[in-house]
Order: structure tokens, then sequence, then C-alpha cells
């Protein structure tokens, strides 16, 4: 066991060096610490604790002087688990906070804070940003979404939405009347507006959704992004509602002329 070994796993040089010298020892108390590694007996009485806590040392009491053994190295492995558990547990609490900081940062900056995702893992958690999220969704739907994820995810995640009380406002330009109908819609909380199939053809969906928007590329490489920006999100707003318009204007016209 050397001390660059300890201080990769998280401990600092002098715990390392502690560590390793009561290995050696077989027990010591703060003063022949002190001696052997020529420290302060406030830093021995420090370190020893230290120890103690990470579940590396134990201490006893001997002939009145409290004396330190070490522990087996397994709690090596116990500690780096504790260390990976406690990092996973700050991740999760920082993307917890990051909608409520990316808003502040927003309130006095104009820069939109923008997320990248890649890999169907990935793809599938900006989809639960809309369900975290819980606002109406404006989509842009791709034709080729159903190349990544399955029509059995979907309509799991549909139903999802749907139980949240969100408004899903779609245009779409699939024909297939069996995936989709009044009864389909009503069910899963959908507003769809079709287009001609041929209309938008990129494997490529666009959600605004809050004051978010989302992309999502279904080609050969599976990528994504979240934009986190009111002014954005309205834009794809305005623009949905302009295709929207445009399309059902369009569709009017033709049934008049016939």
């Amino acid at each position: 066991m050397d001390k660059a070994t300890l201080t990769k796993i998280g401990l600092n040089d002098t715990q390392a060096s502690a560590y390793i010298t009561l290995i050696k020892s077989g027990s010591l108390t703060p003063p022949e610490l002190v001696e052997k590694l020529k420290i302060k007996r406030t830093n021995a009485y420090a370190v020893l604790d230290q120890l103690t806590t990470m579940g590396l040392a134990k201490e006893k009491e001997v002939r009145k002087k409290l004396t330190y053994y070490p522990e087996n190295p397994v709690a090596l492995e116990r500690l780096a688990a504790k260390k990976r558990g406690e990092a996973l547990e700050q991740e999760r609490k920082v993307q917890a906070s990051m909608p409520m900081m990316l808003k502040y940062f927003q309130t006095f900056s104009d820069q939109p804070g923008i997320k990248f995702y890649q890999g169907i893992n990935e793809i599938k958690e900006i989809y639960n940003d809309t369900l975290r999220t819980c606002k109406d969704i404006y989509l842009f739907r791709s034709l080729h979404d159903q190349d990544l994820l399955s029509t059995d995810y979907y309509i799991a995640y549909k139903k999802k939405r749907a139980q949240l009380g969100i408004k899903t406002h779609v245009l779409n330009g699939s024909e297939d009347t069996d995936a989709w109908n009044k009864k389909l819609d009503s069910e899963f909380n959908l507003v769809r507006t079709q287009i001609g199939v041929d209309d938008y053809t990129a494997p490529v969906e666009i959600a605004a959704y809050g004051n978010k928007v989302s992309i999502i590329s279904f080609g050969e490489e599976a990528i994504g992004m979240i934009i986190d920006s009111p002014q954005i999100a309205e834009s794809i707003k305005q623009i949905f509602g302009l295709v929207k318009a445009g399309t059902e204007a369009s569709r009017k016209t033709s049934l008049e002329v016939q």
C-alpha cells in the first residue's frame, strides 16, 4: 500500500501517511504519531479522529491512554462507495436546483441556459424534463421519432403527460389514423393539427414548453438539447401558431373549392 493510492481514493497527504503508519505500528497514541510523522500534537489528534470518522481506525483507552488501531483496508472500499454516493447525491441536488438557478441567472442576463444530451438514455431525460416542467407542450413532431424509441415508450410517456394535466399541441404529418384518432387524442390530452406527410420530413423534433425549447435529432447519432430561455420558447410557440393557422386556412380553402 502506498500513499499515492490512498490520496487517489480521497485521503489527504497527512491522513494517508497516518493510516499507513498506523498499519505498520499496529497501534498508536497521538504523541507516538507526533514522533513518527513529525507533526504538531493538535494535528495528530485531529488526523486520528478523522481516520476514525472515515472508518479507517478505531480508538480504545489502554492504561488511561487514548490509543488508535487500524481498521481492515476493506474499509477503504466502503469509504469509496460512501464518497461515490455523496457525489451522486450532490449531483442530484444540483440538477434539481438547476431550473431555479437558471431562472435567477436569466433574470439578470439575456443569455439562455443550454444543456446537451447524447444517446437513448439521455434523450429520455429530455422527455422527463417536460413532465417535471408540467407546462403545455407545442410540438413539431418528427416521423422518425420511433426510429429511436419504441411505440410502447411513447405510449407510456403520453399517459404520464396526460395524468399530469399537460395538454400537447402537435403538428403531425402522419396519416396513420390507427395511431391517432379523436378517442386516443382525448385520452392523451392531445390537440393535433395534421400537416402533409411531405411538409415536414426532417428527423428532428422541436418542442416548446414553459420557458424551454427542446430539440432532438433522431439521425444516426441521437443528440438533443434543452434551451432554457423565455424569449426563444415564446418565438417557437408563435411560429407553431403561424404554421397551425396556415395549415387550417389551407385546408378550409381546399374544402370550399371542393
